[in-house]
């Protein structure tokens, strides 16, 4: 694959510059050959995808609306029914997946190679963005599912993190190790490059003093599995000296956006996913106001996910990026669903607005996760890091930022507790939607 690899790849550095709608017929000539694969050769697509099949045997993309969302319930009941096992060669080899089971079960799936060469793709198209010499050396500290776990002190060493750069060293090692030894094993191999979730890269933020910050050098953190928290990319770059760029991608799907060089926004991999955003009713939100994340990957037709729900909720950007790239730019992308904040008065929250810099004002730590534990009672947990807690100082910013029935306690504990797949969700509501569904009041939502 490494000829159509370099030529997709090319093809990459030219469609990022397309005209919108040049681009989006682009998307949209992908979107009808999936279509017709998944519903020609996927049991489960059969029926789900015949609304989109006029009497000529077309494919009438206006009706897409009409095609179900795919939840992940169904996609876990079902995973079966949507494989496709007989696949042409050059779709390349299939590869058996599985998540983590962050969301209960986890969801067992395929892959085939080509959709894998599209997502290395887009990670070398970023990392160019952001001036990356993609013959360096990279790091990799995150949570490993498949294959060999590289544990500490020797991790593992492998080559080709870009496919462009086939002998470029990738050195891994399993996140779960303590932060002073993952500091211990970055200072031994010295690269620019990392690659981890951004809470770990803050705890190695606190956890590296100013002399071994700078002995790492670190460059580029590139950041995965978990929402950026506003304040983060600020710390990461005061205490490591190291820009903090984000990846919005899923086990599923693959690479869905990746941050734009020029300023903190997502620009989405229109090239190899379509996005939407949309209400609760399955239909595009107006531009710039919040929605949930759909996710339609391109070139998965060992697994097709047509319209998979991720579990997220999003902003999208109406207007066009200053850098000059037509790729759709989502603005914000706000976390879990089920993690809004719900207040008694039917009020909903998702609490970006704490941000990561700002909280050690009042409660100096080295990581925290606020937690609505209910409807007034929210919950500070937080590895301590020195120095006086400001508890009204909290209070007062709980209740502004919030709802002003808050109130908020800060509970010491030696480590954040983490989900099943490592992730550290920094904002967890243990509150129903449905319990503020009370007569006589209305349901309102709020971004913060």
């Amino acid at each position: 694959m490494d000829e159509l690899y370099l030529r997709y790849l090319d093809a990459l550095d030219k469609t990022q510059w397309l005209p919108a709608e040049n681009l989006a017929d682009y998307q949209r000539d992908l979107v009808r050959q999936l279509v017709w694969h998944a519903h020609a050769q996927s049991p489960f697509y059969a029926d789900r995808l015949a609304c989109l099949l006029t009497d000529s045997g077309e494919i009438d993309l206006s009706r897409w609306n009409e095609v179900p969302i795919l939840t992940r319930a169904e996609a876990t009941a079902h995973s079966e029914a949507m494989r496709v096992d007989n696949l042409s060669e050059m779709l390349g080899t299939i590869t058996e997946l599985k998540t983590s089971g962050s969301e209960g079960v986890p969801l067992s799936f395929t892959v085939n190679g080509l959709a894998r060469l599209a997502y290395n793709a887009a990670f070398t198209r970023l990392a160019r963005w952001h001036d990356t010499d993609i013959s360096s050396e990279l790091a990799q500290i995150r949570i490993y599912r498949h294959g060999t776990v590289p544990q500490y002190p020797d991790g593992m060493a492998s080559k080709g993190w870009s496919w462009a750069a086939p002998d470029a060293v990738s050195y891994g090692l399993d996140m779960r190790t303590p932060v002073d030894d993952q500091i211990e094993w970055l200072l031994r191999h010295r690269c620019p490059y990392l690659v981890t979730l951004p809470s770990n890269a803050m705890a190695l933020a606190y956890g590296a003093s100013p002399e071994v910050a700078r002995e790492l050098d670190l460059k580029i953190v590139f950041s995965i599995s978990e929402t950026i928290i506003p304040g983060a990319r600020e710390l990461i770059a005061e205490k490591l000296g190291a820009k903090l760029v984000g990846i919005y991608s899923s086990e599923e799907t693959g690479f869905m956006a990746t941050e734009c060089p020029d300023r903190p926004v997502y620009h989405l991999c229109a090239e190899m996913a379509f996005v939407e955003i949309v209400d609760d009713a399955g239909l595009p939100v107006v531009p710039g106001q919040p929605g949930r994340v759909l996710v339609t990957a391109l070139y998965n037709y060992a697994t097709p996910f047509i319209r998979y729900e991720i579990g997220d909720v999003a902003i999208a950007d109406p207007a066009p990026c200053a850098c000059g790239r037509s790729l759709p730019v989502l603005s914000q992308i706000l976390g879990r669903t089920r993690h809004a904040f719900v207040f008694r008065d039917g009020k909903r929250v998702w609490p970006r607005v704490w941000n990561a810099t700002a909280m050690q004002a009042f409660v100096p730590c080295r990581e925290f996760q606020v937690v609505q534990v209910d409807f007034e009672r929210i919950e500070f947990r937080c590895v301590p890091h020195g120095g006086p807690v400001d508890l009204d100082g909290l209070r007062a910013y709980a209740r502004e930022h919030l709802h002003p029935s808050v109130e908020i306690t800060v509970v010491a504990v030696d480590r954040v507790a983490r989900g099943p797949g490592g992730k550290l969700d920094p904002f967890i509501s243990q509150v129903s939607a449905d319990d503020s569904n009370q007569p006589g009041r209305d349901t309102k939502s709020c971004v913060q």
